[in-house]
């Protein structure tokens, strides 16, 4: 369903409880496709193949959960008209709030790897008690309602599906934004907007994957030292397939609790979130991927292992990086974990000004396995580029904007090539070394 009411309120708490920590024994792997082979240490074989097209989407998200999706289905119309097979989404993707009291008002409830796409005709939604006479009035407006929101994301999808370069232009914006909002005005107040159900719309409606970059999911424990037992959600980055279906969920480790006084920068996730205890890769049409989340991309090890034994091949880092640690680290640390792993780096990013109280620096970018920028969406620093077979030229500059994509080719070939010519996971297994 497309809307939430209190009837879900009830599963943030029927979830299993995740540990705190990780190890090397700890990853979910999704064979959802035929899996490619592996060799001792891991590291995928693949077979040859054709480059794959992708697009990476920069949003500038914020509490509105209808205009957030509503953006993602215009990124997916764009990356419908560019032939891509995959779109990828930041983190907060559908839900950027201004206190962490909102964070946990606006949890979507807990996400079930394999759940396909709701189907008003066969399910069980109405209540036959007919002392529930006003629960069922308000299930069927909410079925109206869903109708609504699905027509409005379906025409953005088409309309921008129909628009020109990477972004439509601004009164092709104006045109699909103030025509669709219009159109769902009216429903605000009857329910709160299921953002995975959304995705599954938009999923099937351009057939495409989605990599939904971290969303906050109910059912989470509270901290051991909160004496309150205050409720948390997770930080969730779910990969849904182009039939609408939960291909795998992963709940983000690594937990951004950071103060940086003189740039203005004081975040504390842990105080909202609970961290996840488990890797997760995850087949796709475009290869095999190492799904993590933002602050996770500071820990190399976790790549490391991803690759090592996963098998990634290509890993997914969707973020919501402040200005001044992006202007500080972010081009470096995604091209260090490309060339170290020898793999494709695909980032989704969050541009511009969300609220009074935060900002993101942007430059949604995509590395390959030597490190080359093959695509940068720009931000808060200037813009980016958005090169045609690596080459940087003036004319590729990409000023920033969203929502936006950019797009480029994954070559399974191309890192195949670059991990036999230097076999850097075979020499690493075979180091051995001590203090």
């Amino acid at each position: 369903m497309l809307l939430r009411g209190r009837l879900f309120t009830k599963q943030y708490l029927v979830t299993s409880l995740w540990a705190s920590t990780w190890s090397t024994s700890t990853y979910y792997c999704c064979r959802a496709m035929s899996s490619p082979s592996t060799t001792n240490s891991g590291t995928s074989s693949p077979p040859a193949s054709d480059p794959v097209r992708v697009s990476i989407a920069q949003l500038c998200s914020t509490g509105n959960k209808l205009n957030n999706l509503l953006d993602v289905a215009k990124c997916a119309g764009l990356a419908k008209r560019e032939g891509s097979k995959m779109l990828f989404l930041p983190e907060c993707f559908g839900f950027i709030g201004e206190s962490s009291q909102q964070t946990l008002q606006e949890a979507e409830p807990p996400v079930s790897v394999g759940a396909g796409s709701f189907d008003i005709a066969t399910s069980d939604k109405y209540s036959r008690d007919d002392d529930k006479q006003q629960e069922q009035l308000e299930q069927q407006q909410s079925v109206v309602n869903e109708k609504i929101i699905s027509d409005a994301l379906v025409l953005t999808i088409s309309r921008a599906a129909e628009a020109t370069g990477s972004t439509a232009d601004k009164s092709d914006n104006e045109q699909i934004n103030s025509n669709d909002k219009q159109r769902v005005h009216d429903i605000r107040d009857h329910g709160n907007i299921s953002l995975l159900d959304g995705l599954k719309t938009i999923a099937r409606e351009s057939n495409l994957w989605l990599s939904a970059g971290g969303m906050h999911e109910g059912g989470a424990p509270p901290r051991d030292d909160d004496s309150n037992g205050q409720s948390r959600v997770y930080n969730s980055h779910v990969i849904i397939d182009n039939t609408g279906t939960v291909q795998c969920v992963y709940r983000k480790i690594h937990l951004f609790d950071v103060s940086i006084p003189d740039e203005g920068v004081h975040l504390r996730e842990s105080a909202t979130t609970a961290p996840g205890a488990k890797l997760v890769v995850c087949d796709s049409p475009i290869g095999r991927l190492g799904v993590t989340t933002c602050y996770d991309l500071r820990f190399p090890e976790m790549y490391t292992q991803l690759v090592r034994e996963g098998g990634a091949q290509i890993l997914l880092v969707p973020s919501a990086f402040t200005v001044p640690t992006g202007k500080a680290h972010w081009h470096t640390l995604l091209r260090a974990r490309a060339i170290e792993n020898q793999c494709y780096v695909l980032a989704a990013a969050q541009y511009g000004k969300h609220n009074q109280k935060r900002d993101s620096y942007g430059h949604a970018l995509a590395v390959d396995p030597w490190g080359r920028i093959l695509a940068d969406a720009g931000g808060s620093d200037g813009p980016g580029s958005s090169p045609s077979e690596g080459a940087l030229e003036d004319s590729d500059a990409v000023v920033a904007t969203s929502p936006s994509i950019v797009s480029c080719n994954i070559d399974l070939n191309v890192m195949q090539s670059i991990q036999e010519r230097m076999p850097v996971q075979q020499h690493r297994e075979a180091c051995k070394f001590s203090f």
